[in-house]
């Protein structure tokens, strides 16, 4: 026999290699991953965070830790999440004994990765009510503000996550810049230049969608939620929260045809635009119908638009769209719209719009666009008269 040659029968078939190679891979991942999650100290989400994923279409990542900063420089803020995934100090689920609790629904606005921790108007607020409240109560305020969210996905929050805390209250801070927007699919569609909707939404007949993500960003956000590797191509690339550092821009970097579609909430609202009110609506109702059931109150504040309250702003928006009807335009028409809407629906509502108009200390960042630490402040002295002198919260022992 020549030196090197192997009999055909003992050679390896393609089947053979291919089965070695794939066995070869599958052993070098799980090496890779019992390695991470010895090195890194890697946790899969726990289960009730996956949950409200599946069902809300949003990531909780507990215990995160992340710069977030504009690349202009307006803010550099360390972020860290609770182990419920939240931007707040930790809170039991079980209630303590004597305590008020209040539960704040809200978007980026609420969420508040601008500013360090202390400052945001949830902090603030609790510190302002338990400042003066009277003997024998306390005040608890959960800040469940996460960037993205329309009003559906805070009413799902509320059914899978919030109302877990047993809250005696429930906030929603509405953002009329783009909340409603975020409520209604064709909207979500114009505004994201996509074919599809992945995140919950009701239609204007009041039914609630839960689409679901396509199959396979499914499977990619289970690798990034369960797996070490995931999580490390996640953090690489900048993966929202995943990554040691975010940095973010303002409306420069935001394309004319995205500030065009919000834009439309100022304009006498056509089909489409009546109908996202109308979903809207259903939120909002669905949303009370779950938290009165517990035995809560609701109670929603409106977050105005920067360009409601500064002339500067709007100006420098309708420069770059000089194609909107400027006579059409009315910057009140958001707010005093929403404001309807919950009144038909016997929702208490404060406006923040007038108190920013007449600040003396700029409220938002110029490019970023959400709240400076002068903007959290007045929304929570704001905040703070509003729920006594609506009397939703207890001032005389709590419930």
């Amino acid at each position: 026999m020549a030196e090197g040659h192997v009999p055909a029968a003992r050679r390896p078939s393609a089947l053979g290699r291919v089965l070695a190679l794939g066995f070869g891979l599958v052993l070098a991942l799980a090496v890779i991953e019992i390695a991470g999650r010895v090195a890194l100290g890697f946790e899969p989400l726990p289960g009730w965070a996956q949950d409200f994923y599946s069902r809300a279409g949003y990531e909780l990542r507990p215990h995160e830790r992340y710069i977030y900063a504009s690349r202009d420089g307006e803010f550099e803020n360390e972020v860290r999440t609770n182990a419920r995934g939240l931007h707040d100090v930790e809170h039991a689920l079980e209630k303590p004994a004597g305590t008020f609790r209040i539960l704040i629904l809200s978007d980026s606005y609420g969420q508040a990765r601008e500013v360090p921790l202390e400052a945001n108007f949830a902090r603030r607020l609790e510190a302002a009510l338990n400042g003066s409240a009277p003997a024998g109560t306390i005040f608890e305020v959960i800040n469940a503000g996460q960037f993205g969210l329309g009003t559906a996905q805070e009413y799902l929050y509320y059914t899978v996550e919030g109302r877990r805390y047993d809250p005696d209250l429930v906030l929603v801070g509405f953002y009329v810049g783009n909340d409603v927007v975020d409520n209604h699919a064709p909207l979500i569609k114009a505004w994201n230049n996509v074919e599809t909707v992945d995140f919950p939404y009701f239609s204007p007949d009041g039914a609630l969608h839960q689409p679901g993500m396509a199959t396979g960003r499914r499977v990619l956000s289970w690798l990034r939620q369960n797996t070490t590797l995931g999580h490390l191509v996640a953090r690489a690339t900048g993966s929202s929260a995943s990554a040691d550092r975010v940095e973010v821009g303002g409306d420069d970097d935001v394309s004319a045809h995205a500030l065009r579609v919000p834009m439309g909430v100022y304009l006498p609202p056509d089909a489409t635009w009546a109908d996202a009110w109308t979903a809207t609506g259903h939120a909002f109702a669905a949303l009370k119908r779950a938290v009165e059931a517990d035995g809560a109150r609701l109670g929603v504040f409106l977050i105005p638009d920067r360009r409601q309250v500064y002339d500067e702003d709007w100006d420098a928006t309708l420069e770059r769209l000089p194609d909107l009807d400027d006579a059409a335009l009315d910057r009140d028409r958001p707010t005093a719209t929403a404001l309807a809407l919950l009144a038909a629906q016997d929702v208490p509502a404060l406006s923040l719009l007038e108190p920013f108009r007449v600040a003396a200390e700029r409220a938002y960042f110029p490019g970023d666009g959400h709240f400076t630490p002068a903007g959290h402040a007045l929304t929570a002295r704001m905040l703070a008269s509003w729920l006594r002198e609506a009397n939703l919260i207890a001032e005389e022992g709590a419930p």
